[in-house]
């Protein structure tokens, strides 16, 4: 998507004794308390939990985030009673630095206690996103997987609920910084994030930004525009938003035109523009055709989970694997501080167009 750009080396001369690679982890600092510390700056947006097994969901949300990825998911969307995991016994991934982030929808579906324990990042959906049909609207299956946890509280309902755009208890985007506030409490270790798509922004960046978030996050992943015009956008929020207070930007990247998903170099690219964290949705296509073809195993199997969980390395190991392991090595060779000093092109127009050194230009 972004091929016109390339990513540029060391200056000749600039490194004489072996090239230090950047650092790989994402530190995302809190208005208040200990930073959280990302192993990578990635993040799966939206796992479709509802569409596999518990078993097979629990498997798979342990494998990628065994792997240091920031996983989104509930208990309710991974098959898991709140109440025994709540009596387990078992540390919380909070506690044990395991990165987990918690979807926080406006209308609270699927959301328990416990989750807030688990939340390394706690995601606050303000804009709904468009399901398979279009719709504003969650289906029949991602609510009969949410209406599992609480029993108490029932959703009822037809084939599709439709969806907010704000929590029920915020009267308006003014009153935005009273439910992150609340967020905090119940989550007090973990970061708040507001996210939305990128519709609106251009009216109300100042009030998310007023709402005293830790980061913002642009959801992109359900728009199509040429590689060219998402730099040109990703520049222009970026500005924008330090101009105001410098405050880190995560990012759903958008469709290509081509219809080619964006790659690991595009996303260390993404990065590379100033970006803090980028989501993987794109990456994991043919990864998700082959959790679906996974099949439980029989009944009189003794332990699935395990059973499951060697079919999901084995899947991860071949599809995963080397794109997370590229990531890491051509996101340690961003040695430079600034965007013109990381990316460059060779076409002089896209140059002029995102203020890029020309490579290749020759002048005398």
């Amino acid at each position: 998507m972004l091929e016109s750009l390339c990513l540029m080396p060391p200056r000749i001369g600039q490194v004489r004794r072996g090239i230090s690679p950047a650092p790989t982890e994402t530190l995302l600092r809190r208005r208040s308390g200990v930073p959280v510390l990302l192993p990578v700056p990635l993040f799966w947006d939206c796992p479709p939990w509802h569409t596999w097994s518990p078993v097979v969901a629990q498997a798979v949300f342990l494998a990628m985030q065994s792997r240091g990825v920031l996983v989104s998911a509930l208990e309710s969307e991974l098959g898991r009673s709140p109440t025994a995991t709540a009596e387990s016994g078992d540390p919380p991934d909070s506690e044990l630095g395991i990165p987990r982030l918690i979807p926080y929808r406006n209308e609270r579906y699927g959301v328990s206690e416990v989750d807030f324990d688990h939340a390394m990042v706690v995601d606050m959906h303000l804009s709904p996103l468009r399901d398979s049909s279009g719709r504003f609207a969650y289906s029949a299956a991602r609510l009969g997987r949410w209406e599992a946890t609480p029993e108490d509280q029932p959703l009822s309902g037809g084939g599709w609920i439709p969806a907010m755009t704000l929590p029920p208890d915020v009267r308006d985007l003014k009153s935005l910084q009273s439910k992150v506030l609340q967020l905090r409490s119940m989550a007090p270790h973990a970061a708040a994030v507001i996210s939305v798509t990128p519709e609106w922004i251009d009216d109300h960046l100042e009030d998310l930004i007023a709402a005293e978030p830790d980061a913002i996050l642009i959801r992109l992943g359900q728009i199509r525009m040429t590689g060219i015009a998402f730099a040109q956008f990703t520049q222009r929020l970026l500005h924008r938003v330090e101009a105001i207070e410098k405050l880190p930007i995560w990012l759903v990247p958008p469709k290509s035109l081509a219809k080619k998903p964006l790659g690991v170099s595009d996303s260390v690219k993404t990065i590379a523009l100033g970006v803090s964290a980028i989501a993987i949705d794109s990456w994991l296509d043919e990864v998700i055709e082959e959790f679906n073809e996974i099949t439980l195993p029989a009944s009189y199997v003794a332990d699935p989970m395990q059973t499951v969980t060697v079919e999901v390395e084995e899947i991860l190991q071949r599809r995963f694997d080397p794109d997370l392991e590229n990531f890491i090595g051509l996101l340690s060779t961003l040695v430079h501080d600034r965007p013109r000093d990381l990316l460059g092109t060779f076409d002089p127009e896209i140059a002029e167009i995102l203020d890029l050194p020309c490579v290749g230009r020759l002048s005398s």
